[in-house]
């Protein structure tokens, strides 16, 4: 049976990667932030699946977390923004062991204009926040059209099931993380598996006519796999 996935547009991850370095950077200034963006793109593009320009990654969901931090931590320019702005001038490495490894404040701390400059990202942070903004931003692209949840008989993709789920629904004003996709529209597409396939096909493996060449191909029967949308 195909393990869980998690589908990541180019867009989707530049968006929120690029966000959250203006968010975090001390005085909203990161260092060199074209520079890891582009080489950001790079690693992506360089494993991803292309359909007309736009780029998809899949990632198993438990594997989604390390990921990221392997992408960013690969970026020397991204290391880079661990060190203040006065280490940075000063030519100092971000392994010098001669680093302190703490830095403390207290609430009797005055800042100035100037205070910026001693401060900087932390990088196991960085990528905590960005992991959780990037599932903020894939629900947030998502509408009833492809849930699990919707009425059969809803002519509108996004009219809501009557599932109780669905009063608490990412797709609801109240965004709560309800949702439940399945990858193909209602109707005669019965047999497609709600999980990702490399290219995007709304069909099980098993009617795919690229099954035996496909590395990712899910060795499950529809009519036994609990994946499949009967």
């Amino acid at each position: 049976m195909r393990n869980k996935t998690i589908m990541i547009s180019e867009r989707q991850l530049m968006f929120v990667v690029a966000g959250q370095l203006f968010d975090q950077a001390p005085n909203r200034q990161p260092r060199k932030a074209e520079t890891i963006m582009q080489k950001l793109r790079d690693a992506f593009r360089s494993e991803s699946y292309n359909d007309n320009e736009f780029y998809t990654v899949h990632v198993e969901q438990e594997d989604l977390y390390d990921w990221m931090k392997d992408k960013l931590f690969s970026i020397p320019e991204f290391q880079e923004l661990n060190l203040t702005q006065e280490e940075y001038e000063k030519g100092v490495s971000v392994d010098d062991e001669g680093r302190p490894e703490f830095t403390f404040t207290t609430r009797y701390d005055v800042y100035d204009s100037e205070s910026w400059r001693k401060d900087f990202i932390d990088l196991d942070a960085f990528v905590r926040n960005a992991y959780n903004r990037l599932f903020i931003v894939m629900e947030s692209d998502k509408d009833c059209f492809c849930c699990i949840h919707q009425d059969k008989t809803a002519e509108s993709t996004l009219d809501c099931g009557k599932s109780d789920l669905c009063k608490e629904c990412s797709v609801n004003p109240n965004l709560k993380n309800h949702y439940e996709g399945c990858r193909q529209p209602r109707g005669k597409y019965t047999f497609a598996c709600k999980f990702n396939c490399f290219k995007n096909r709304y069909i099980c493996c098993e009617e795919c006519d690229e099954k035996d060449n496909c590395i990712h191909r899910c060795d499950a029967e529809s009519k036994s796999c609990g994946n499949a949308m009967n």
